[in-house]
This record gives C-alpha cells, structure tokens and sequence, in this order.
C-alpha cells in the first residue's frame, strides 16, 4: 500500500477511501481492538504499520541498569534542583523498560524502533498479522498510531532576499547584531546582554531535522553532543550518502542560528554563549514527516544528558483532532510534561494553522498544548499577530499561545553556504527567540524551576493584564523575566536593604580617582554604570552575574569605554541590582 500525504498534511476523501478498503480486517478475537483509522494513521509506505505499545507495569530491574538510566552528575543535579519528581517516582520513570516484554514483543516478528523508559512504552514496526499478536499480549495495556510531524515553517509571498549587513546601535557590550537587532531588541535582549548574561553554562537541547555546522555563524566547539535519531549516527547535517534531499538539515539551520548563532555584523542569537545538543528528528525526503517517537527518544537522550532546556519547532496534527488538544492525549504532550517535571523547561512552537479551513480552524498542535510548555505564537517587526500564528484555546480550555515573539522576516543563516543569510516567516522562528531568552534567564536564575520560568516569563510579557488566546500574555520581554519577583516571595521578606548606592567622592572630581561604593542587600545580578547629561552610557564600572550580599565599591578613573577622558560636565551614577536601582549626581570639573 502507498499513500502519499501533502505537506500541508490535508488528505482527500479519495485517499482516505482508499486507504480504509486496503486496511487489514479487524480481529473480533484481539483483547485489544483497533480501528480501521488507527491502522490508516499508522501505515507506511512500505506497507508496514508503525505503532505504540504502552505496558501495565515496570519490574524491578538491575540496579546497575537503573542507576545508568538516572544520566550524568548534570543531570542528576538538574533534576534535584529544579524537577519536581522527586524520590520513589523519580526511581519509577526512569527505571527501564521490562527486557521480558522486549523479548515477547520481538518474538512476533516485530521489530521495535524506539523504547521509552518514561512513557513505559515501545514503538514498532509490524505487518499486520503481527499487529495482530501484539494486540493478545498480556502486558500490553494500550495501542496508538505513531504519528507523523509537521514544521512549523510557513514561507510569505516572494522567495526571500539574502540579507545585508546592518549596522545595529552601539551598545556597552560592544555587540553588533547586524540585522538580526530589531528581532532581539522587541523582546528585550540587548539589555539583557548588557548586563552580561550570554546564555554561558545553560545546556540547550534542539530538536529539528538537522543543522548545517559549515556556517560561520555556528561555532562548532559549543556543541556538546549530537544524535541523528533517522539513521542511528552522530552526523546530523546532511549525509549525501543516505539523503536524497538537501533541504534535510535546511529547518534546524534557521532555528540554531536565531537561538544561538553568532556573527557580528550579520547575526547573533540570544544564547550565543551556550551549549548545544542536537537532535536530528525529521525526515524531510519525503512528503510524510517522521515519527514521534524519535522526539520521545531525543527527549529522553537530552534528559540523560543534563539539558537545561528544550527548543522545539516540530508539531504534530496528524489524525489528532482538536478535542485531543487537552493537554494528555498526544504522546509529545505527555512527554514534554515528564520532560518539565524533570526539571527542563519546554519552548514549542504553537503552529502555523491559523487560516485553514480543512476542519482544524487555525488552533494549536501537540505538544504546545500541553499546559508545562511556553507555547510560542509569532508577530510582525510591528508587533502585529503574524497571520498565520496559530490561536488557543486548548481544548480543556486554557489560554494559548504563551508569549509571541517576531516570526516574520526573522534573519537566519542561509544553510549551504557558509557566508549567506536569509530571512523566514513562521513560529518555527518565534520559539528559539524565546528559547534563547530563556537560556538568559536560567544563567540568571540558575535555581528557578520550569514553574517559575514560565510564571515570569508570562507575568512579565506586554499584555500580561489581558492575555487572550492570539497573543497569550504578550511579547516577551526577557529583561522585565530576569527582574521578575516570583510570586509567594513578599518584598517585606527579603533580608535586608535590596540596594543602596553612597554619595560618590570626591564630587566635584578632576575624573581621576572617583570612589563609587554601594551595598546589597541579596543576591543579584549586579551592575553599575556612568551616563552623562543626554542619558548617553559612558562607562561600566562593575558588573557581576550574581553578587553576594555585603558592601563594595570601584574607582572610576574618568575614562569612557573607549578609553577617551570625558569631558568636564555633569554625569550620573547607576547602580542596578535585580529589580533595585539607585542614581547619585557627579561633576567632572577638570
């Protein structure tokens, strides 16, 4: 049987038809029943079917094979930091699959592609007889289809322009995004760079169909580990040996890059200073997409690793219906919600639905639905709802999309040449803005947890006051994130005065040898700076991710960042520590 799905995953009635006088006959003595539609979402090509076996129980197993389970000392640390499975449930999820079950399940005939210790499941590819058996086993508790995934890439009108160099506006960094400013400056970045977060020490896994690594704009020595689920190898950008097309690695290319590319000049990503692992998910050589137990699998993989967070542009809608949009039907769904509770924070794309008129009515796809994850939405340069963004609710109700960020015209490295640049349109290039930014807020906040990530990130957003279901709570703002006071924190609570900044001195000052002394009360981020009259910055006196309580101070010798003498005038003093701030007035009279 052949069946070939368009692109845009809108299937005929003539196929449908088809497909059902083609299924095999249903078993009246099968303990567990399928549907001719479970058999028509499961077939492939080949005519095999691809499907999911959920069991009823784990056993105990070896305790060498579960402690190996439990991943490296980052992982470890990650889950017992910021997860909130802890304990005898912790010890449940990751303890591994009964070997037993594997056995019998292979003794069919069956061949199993992918084994997950969270869901407790299996995924397999079998003829139809050999459905059959697996459906009167024992330990077999349920059977779903193994669906397919869409990219959530959604091309506007003309086949887009390389991109030209801009100069973007200095900042004390000394970072020259080029173009790619006014895609970070909406939500916040360059602020946030300034005060010297990078995204350095955050682990970032990606899933995506692959990633062009020849480009200047990706630095090689930051990626950590990388897992081409499609061919059970290490290489995944394109392999001219085993992929037709080279459009393969062409989708993750766009996202690494807006996440954590950098070339100055041309592009810089809002995580350029973290680490990557990347995993290759999606077959894009033909028309059917790949299966969603390989984005279990790199879950997992990434979990084991000690992934701070996951950016995804990947869904799945595919013989889900909306009424499956709840939040614990989609098996993504389900495992971005384990993920979440293992203590790493979740960013998908919402969808590029909205417009259809097949039946799906512009809503989200699995897994943003699922109410752990930072669902993405896209906007304009504007601030205008790009329109294809697709719109909650879910179907249980909650609000969706989480936060927007700009989807259309986002520059991009072009993938293919190493030089190039390009720009593309879809939520596919909102969420790794967002999750960029979220690397930002992790190296800020190395202790927060999923929950309160998403709180602030929500909380902090442009409408937070009024979120509805095309903008959710708004255009992100990372800066406003970082600042963000998580709530059942009171302000009268925290121990001491937050911040003080004392009288500079000598003032008036000759600009040679001005103490500037300040005291903080908690630990913050901390960072104190010169301006003059025009509000222009004019130097960094001191700067620390993460400054511990107490007093301390710096001499400013009168110089501004490029070394020059400022010139005799009035220039102030500002210290900002978390949310705090204070100013003191300073003359230059030399």
């Amino acid at each position: 049987m052949f069946i070939k799905y368009h692109p845009s995953i809108i299937i005929t009635w003539r196929f449908l038809l088809l497909g059902v006088l083609l299924l095999p006959p249903l078993h009246a003595g099968s303990r567990l029943r399928l549907s001719a539609n479970d058999y028509q979402a499961a077939v492939r090509e080949n005519g095999a079917y691809h499907f999911w076996l959920y069991f009823i129980d784990k056993e105990a197993s070896d305790p060498a094979l579960a402690k190996a389970a439990l991943g490296t000392t980052r992982a470890v640390t990650r889950r017992r930091i910021r997860g909130t499975l802890q304990g005898a449930e912790l010890q449940r999820i990751n303890r591994p699959v009964t070997t037993d079950y594997l056995r019998q399940i292979e003794a069919t005939g069956a061949t199993i592609r992918r084994v997950s210790r969270w869901l407790n499941a299996a995924s397999v590819e079998a003829a139809a007889d050999q459905i059959e058996a697996l459906t009167r086993l024992d330990f077999v508790r349920r059977i779903t289809p193994v669906l397919r995934a869409s990219r959530p890439v959604r091309p506007q009108g003309a086949a887009p322009q390389a991109v030209r160099p801009k100069v973007s506006p200095w900042r004390k960094s000394g970072l020259d995004y080029g173009a790619s400013f006014e895609q970070l400056n909406q939500i916040n970045v360059p602020a946030v760079h300034d005060m010297g977060y990078t995204g350095s020490g955050i682990l970032v896994l990606m899933v995506d169909t692959g990633y062009y690594q020849g480009h200047e704009a990706v630095n090689s020595s930051r990626i950590v580990a990388q897992y081409d689920f499609l061919n059970n190898d290490s290489m995944t950008q394109n392999e001219d040996s085993t992929e037709a097309s080279d459009k393969q690695h062409n989708h993750g290319t766009y996202t690494y890059s807006v996440l954590g590319g950098y070339a100055p000049g041309m592009l810089i990503g809002p995580a350029f200073e973290a680490n990557y692992l990347l995993a290759k998910t999606e077959d894009v050589t033909e028309e059917v997409q790949s299966e969603e137990d390989d984005y279990v699998a790199a879950l997992e993989w990434g979990d084991s690793l000690g992934a701070d967070l996951v950016s995804s542009s990947l869904g799945y809608l595919d013989w889900y219906n909306y009424n499956d949009m709840d939040g614990q039907t989609a098996v993504t769904t389900m495992a971005v919600q384990i993920a979440t509770r293992l203590g790493m924070v979740v960013i998908t794309a919402a969808g590029n639905q909205r417009g259809r008129v097949d039946g799906w009515d512009g809503y989200i796809i699995a897994p943003a639905d699922a109410d752990s994850v930072l669902a993405v939405g896209a906007v304009s340069s504007t601030g205008a709802l790009a329109s294809f963004s697709s719109h909650g609710p879910t179907a249980d109700g909650r609000i969706k999309p989480d936060v927007v960020a700009r989807g259309v015209s986002v520059v991009c490295a072009a993938p293919n040449d190493p030089g190039a640049y390009t720009t593309k349109n879809g939520t596919s290039l909102a969420a790794p803005l967002v999750a960029g930014s979220v690397a930002l807020i992790l190296q800020a906040h190395p202790d927060w947890s999923p929950g309160v990530i998403w709180e602030a990130v929500r909380n902090s957003a442009s409408q937070a006051d009024s979120p509805d279901n095309d903008f959710g709570w708004g255009v992100m703002n990372v800066l406003a994130a970082i600042q963000y006071l998580p709530q059942g924190i009171p302000r009268q609570d925290l121990p001491g005065v937050p911040l003080s900044l004392d009288a500079v001195y000598p003032n008036p000052s000759t600009g040679e040898g001005t103490v500037v002394r300040w005291t903080v009360g908690q630990l913050s981020p901390l960072t104190v700076d010169v301006y003059n009259l025009l509000g222009q910055h004019v130097s960094t006196l001191y700067h620390s991710p993460g400054q511990y309580p107490g007093s301390a101070s710096a001499i400013w010798n009168g110089l501004d960042a490029a070394g020059r003498p400022a010139p005799s005038g009035l220039y102030f003093v500002r210290a900002i520590a978390g949310i705090e701030q204070a100013v003191q007035r300073l003359v230059i009279h030399r």
